[in-house]
């Protein structure tokens, strides 16, 4: 600390810097809060009927890239629901043409 700077002025400084730091961080964590309840409403707002109405619409389209990611979420959908029929099993069936 410099020996022209009083004393009371530095802690004003280092409770301003304080203080700031500490709002900086604070909105730095609800960012990420906010983040990663946007991504959970993204995820938990496709249901089973939902994946597969996607997936069906992705299937026509031909739109490849899209029925992988529908996939994998159909994936997890079912490593979340242990009973039940598998929804991957489903969108297979739906992906594959019809035997003659």
């Amino acid at each position: 600390m410099s020996p022209f700077v009083s004393p009371n002025l530095s802690v004003l400084i280092d409770a301003d810097l304080a203080l700031t730091f500490g709002t900086v961080r604070q909105l730095r964590q609800e960012v990420l809060v906010a983040d990663i309840a946007a991504s959970h409403e993204e995820h938990d707002a496709l249901g089973a009927a939902e994946i597969t109405t996607r997936f069906v619409a992705a299937v026509r389209a031909g739109d490849r890239v899209e029925e992988f990611r529908l996939w994998e979420l159909a994936r997890e959908y079912d490593r979340a629901q242990p009973f039940g029929p598998r929804l991957v099993d489903e969108l297979d069936g739906l992906s594959t043409p019809a035997a003659a």
